[in-house]
């Protein structure tokens, strides 16, 4: 390695791997001009790259590269369909907040950490995108490290739609739709209501149900056919009620196979979520039913009237088409039906089999679901306490109270 000064400004010059590098180093004394020229070999050493000699674009300019790699690539090919379009609404968010203007190197933890969506689940599609483009601009060599990108902590949904709400929604969808000046919508109601009656009714995801076909009706056995989702339970089939029969057969129109909600729009062929929000967005608002209601929370309505008409977990899975027990119920719904269980042992003269019933009964339950804010809700239920609680003490409390009652000693 070596310095040459030229005029009053330091230059270093060296050859590293069989290449020569040269440049300046932009100070009059030889001292910074040595660290300066330390620190480029120690560049070298790390990447093999000069500081400074390769532009790093901004995360908007990068995100045309990452966008069009994922459409280059075959369908069998990762990542699949659901995630390429995870990553684009992921991009939507990111592309409305500061960062997008700012180059890749340049993005912190700092600044990952202030990106913020309309919830939990929304920022960290935003963030996991963020952290995937990132990454691969590392694998591509346009960045040499990648900052940690920390998610946010998710909350599972515990609303659902009540029956009070289903009645306002489907008395107002009865009637007309006006528009802001009063007149007659052209577009009326549907598809929302009839997508709506097949939520409550059925317990298929949106959707499942936007990509509905008129063959996989199965009119005469009264059930509907869903050949894929989500997850391999996906695969099943769900109740066609009355209603929905009614619903469907006033838009069929002779139809026999094809989209049950056609798009002459969308690249699918079938309709989407947009189509749909607008309406839902305005019955809410005409209903009175709190913003924190989502249109998926009818799901959550039909699994648990399903649970309350069966009590067998595993017939609410296969119908929901989930993979885990209780994946689709609310905590305070699984500890209102523990509690009807132990009113219902509380009445019992044959206590002896009875309670070994009810406890094995919960336990198993809250094996599937786990512990933790669960098992607060739980207790709180049961036996009335603010504090968490160990669910073993408070099947002990419960099972001791009906011993007592009776006046048994265990």
């Amino acid at each position: 390695m070596s310095l040459i000064k030229r005029g009053n400004v330091w230059h270093f010059a060296f050859r590293w791997n069989g290449k020569r590098y040269r440049g300046t180093c932009k100070t009059s004394k030889q001292q910074e001009a040595k660290k300066v020229e330390s620190l480029v070999l120690a560049r070298l050493l790390e990447d093999g790259r000069l500081p400074g000699n390769k532009k790093i674009p901004t995360l908007a300019i990068f995100s045309n590269r990452f966008f069009n790699w994922l459409r280059s690539l075959r369908a069998n090919r990762p990542p699949k369909a659901p995630t390429r379009k995870y990553y684009w609404v992921g991009w939507r968010l990111l592309e409305s907040t500061p960062i997008a203007g700012m180059k890749l190197d340049h993005i912190t933890t700092d600044h990952a950490s202030i990106i913020e969506g309309s919830s939990a689940a929304n920022t960290n599609n935003a963030l996991r995108t963020l952290r995937r483009m990132l990454k691969k601009a590392q694998e591509w060599g346009v960045l040499p490290v990648v900052p940690i990108v920390k998610l946010v902590e998710e909350h599972g949904r515990e609303e659902l739609i009540e029956p009070w709400m289903e009645q306002q929604l489907l008395m107002v969808t009865a009637g007309p739709r006006l528009t802001p000046k009063g007149k007659r919508s052209r577009v009326g109601w549907e598809p929302f209501r009839t997508i709506l009656l097949i939520m409550l009714d059925s317990g298929l995801r949106p959707g499942e149900i936007f990509r509905m076909r008129w063959d996989n009706i199965h009119w005469d056995k009264g059930l509907i056919f869903n050949p894929r989702g989500k997850s391999r339970k996906s695969r099943r089939y769900v109740p066609l009620t009355e209603r929905v029969k009614a619903a469907l057969l006033a838009r069929k129109e002779g139809a026999n196979e094809g989209w049950v909600f056609p798009s002459k729009k969308a690249q699918s062929g079938h309709i989407t979520d947009r189509e749909v929000s607008k309406q839902w967005l305005e019955a809410k608002r005409l209903t009175g039913i709190p913003g924190s209601v989502v249109l998926y929370c009818a799901r959550h309505r039909f699994s648990t009237d399903a649970m309350d008409g069966t009590g067998n977990v595993m017939a609410v899975m296969d119908a929901m088409g989930g993979k885990t027990a209780f994946a689709e119920l609310t905590s305070d719904t699984v500890a209102d039906r523990f509690a009807k269980s132990v009113d219902r042992l509380l009445e019992t003269d044959d206590i002896t089999s009875e309670v070994i019933e009810i406890q094995d009964d919960i336990l198993k339950r809250i094996d599937r679901v786990g512990k933790g804010r669960f098992a607060q809700r739980l207790s709180n239920k049961l036996l009335g306490r603010s504090g968490p609680q160990y669910i073993s003490d408070a099947i002990d409390e419960i099972v001791s109270k009906v011993l007592n009652r009776n006046g048994n000693t265990q």
